[in-house]
């Protein structure tokens, strides 16, 4: 349980201070005071990344030269400082060479509005998601993605200079290697999504009688890759491009048996993509036999007030859960934290 944050230079907070009492905190304020950013900061030290830009340097402060997150969770102390010239991160005052070797130790699952593309989005929102959950828990995976994508651009940096009549013998090659990596992630991406399509429809049962489902949909089989890149070299030569593989993955959410993307109203998707990361919480937990931080972003806003009631009665008591909005709450047990402008 994370008992103290510190923030430095973060967004717009230019020092703050919150303990934490409960497993269960509500942060409460009108827009624009910050709330989202101390979600954002928990998350970023877990796992380096924001969930809001890839610009990372929005994170300092303008004008500031640097970013500073500290948290102590249980007997461990966690920080995360970033300048300009990138991260350094420490568990216990001990800094951490490899970001690879402190991503992992906090288990962190997050709900944001922008999560909603996960369905409405596009299918690179959908691999980025299975992609950056798998290998958080899997280094082997992250060896295996990277060493993908450098063969990939090799691939198709050769594909650009090639002619059809040219010896395709390096190209055969790279082929090769491209799949025997790419049958790897393939096969995990096959394992995450028919264990989270388990509790997935489980979660959502929580909310609503009707059917859900998550279908993985690798863009080829393990056969079909393999004959694309031994037979349609010439395809991949005249578009200058690996046109079948791992990077053309995708997922299917579906609701009611129909695509949920078309399907599902509004509320009805804010509640299929909580039900999944709560599913996705599930999964977490049994993979590490950790427990796991559920942060919570303006996840009540466009629920009616009885699903409300219900999301909030099927939050899981066995968690720390740092949840954020306007309009404070009526829930038992649960630490109010105000924030007003200026904080």
């Amino acid at each position: 349980m994370i008992q103290k944050l510190t923030l430095k230079y973060f967004r717009n907070h230019s020092q703050l201070d919150l303990s934490f009492q409960k497993p269960f905190v509500y942060i409460y304020g009108p827009n624009g005071v910050g709330k989202t950013s101390i979600l954002e900061s928990i998350y970023f030290l877990a796992t380096t990344k924001s969930h809001r830009t890839h610009q990372e340097r929005e994170l300092i402060q303008k004008d500031q030269p640097f970013t500073q997150v500290k948290m102590k969770v249980g007997q461990d102390n966690y920080e995360i400082v970033m300048t300009k010239d990138g991260k350094r991160a420490k568990i216990n005052q001990i800094e951490k060479r490899k970001i690879s070797d402190f991503v992992g130790n906090l288990q962190v699952v997050m709900f944001a509005p922008s999560d909603l593309d996960l369905i409405q989005g596009s299918p690179s929102v959908r691999r980025h998601f299975l992609d950056f959950e798998i290998l958080q828990r899997d280094k082997q995976y992250l060896h295996d993605l990277t060493h993908y994508k450098q063969i990939l651009k090799q691939r198709n940096a050769l594909l650009k200079r090639l002619k059809i009549d040219d010896d395709p013998t390096f190209l055969n090659i790279l082929g090769q290697q491209l799949y025997e990596v790419g049958v790897k992630l393939l096969q995990k991406r096959k394992m995450f999504c028919e264990s989270l399509n388990e509790l997935f429809k489980k979660s959502y049962q929580t909310f609503s009688q009707h059917d859900v489902q998550l279908l993985y949909q690798p863009d080829v089989d393990e056969q079909k890759f393999k004959k694309h890149l031994e037979t349609q070299q010439k395809q991949d030569i005249y578009y200058q491009t690996t046109l079948a593989g791992p990077h053309r993955d995708d997922f299917l959410i579906t609701f009611k048996g129909f695509d949920s993307k078309s399907y599902a109203s509004t509320g009805e998707t804010r509640l299929i993509v909580v039900a999944l990361k709560l599913a996705l919480l599930k999964w977490i937990e049994k993979q590490t036999e950790q427990p796991v931080i559920l942060l919570l972003d303006d996840v009540l806003s466009e629920l009616d007030e009885k699903i409300q009631n219900q999301f909030l009665q099927a939050l899981p008591k066995n968690h720390q859960i740092l949840m954020n909005g306007v309009q404070k709450i009526q829930l038992e047990d649960v630490q109010m934290i105000e924030l007003t402008k200026g904080v």
